[in-house]
């Protein structure tokens, strides 16, 4: 099933998602994904006008970041990625740990250099040793106000270590491992504005079992968060302070 709504007929945010000229895989007639923005436009009505940043932790192509910094024209935009797709390492641990659905290690392998790696250059019309910064730099000259976006180039979340005093009102962790996501949780989270929401992206996908654990884990160590999940294509997790 597919949603009937156009270009005339979209929300703002869409519309801005409707242009052409970038490359996007962000499907806006899927109404999964469209459960996913919506909730996010509704997220930063709810937020209002508090001045603290926002961030997002894994995002390719940065289409989800382009509606984050539609939403909020007005904040830093902290954009965490190795822009050269997962760490292998990590990838192959969540493959031993069960957590990766039923690839092997060489098609997760493949599936980096191709999909993510190359993907990326190709879809920027990068050579093939285009540096990670070269495709960080195409990805915020995609944003609509790139002047408010900070790329952080590398392995998350050694590259959240600059932060250490930022606080946020809005952050999606699209990270697809244990490790990570428990690291984004427990990083985050505590320097979460008292009304700031944290979207944890796959919390309910069939392929990344290691995103619900990591939330088990952290609620261990933090207490039981306030949460309800989405009904978007991976089943994201919304958390409120």
């Amino acid at each position: 099933m597919r949603i009937s709504l156009g270009p005339e007929s979209a929300e703002p945010v869409y519309r801005m998602a409707l242009d052409a000229a970038s490359p996007s895989h962000f499907d806006l007639y899927d109404p999964y994904d469209y459960c996913r923005g919506r909730a996010l436009e509704l997220v930063r009505k709810q937020i209002g006008d508090l001045p603290e940043s926002v961030a997002e932790c894994w995002f390719f192509l940065g289409d989800f970041a382009r509606l984050i910094n539609h939403c909020f024209p007005d904040r830093k935009l902290f954009l965490y990625d190795t822009f050269e797709g997962h760490d292998e390492g990590e990838a192959a641990q969540a493959l031993r740990d069960g957590y990766y659905c039923d690839f092997t290690e060489e098609k997760l392998r493949d599936s980096v250099e191709q999909v993510y790696k190359n993907g990326s250059r190709q879809a920027f019309n990068l050579p093939e040793d285009a540096s990670s910064s070269q495709v960080a730099d195409c990805v915020v000259a995609r944003m609509p106000f790139p002047e408010k976006c900070i790329p952080r180039v590398g392995l998350f979340p050694d590259t959240a270590a600059l932060d250490g005093e930022e606080k946020f009102v809005f952050v999606s962790l699209d990270i697809n491992f244990r490790e990570s996501m428990r690291s984004g949780l427990e990083l985050f989270y505590p320097r979460l504005h008292d009304v700031g929401v944290i979207f944890a992206h796959d919390y309910n996908s069939p392929y990344f079992f290691g995103v619900r654990k990591a939330v088990e884990e952290t609620e261990e160590n933090l207490g039981s968060f306030k949460k309800f999940p989405l009904p978007d294509s991976a089943g994201t997790l919304v958390i409120v302070k």
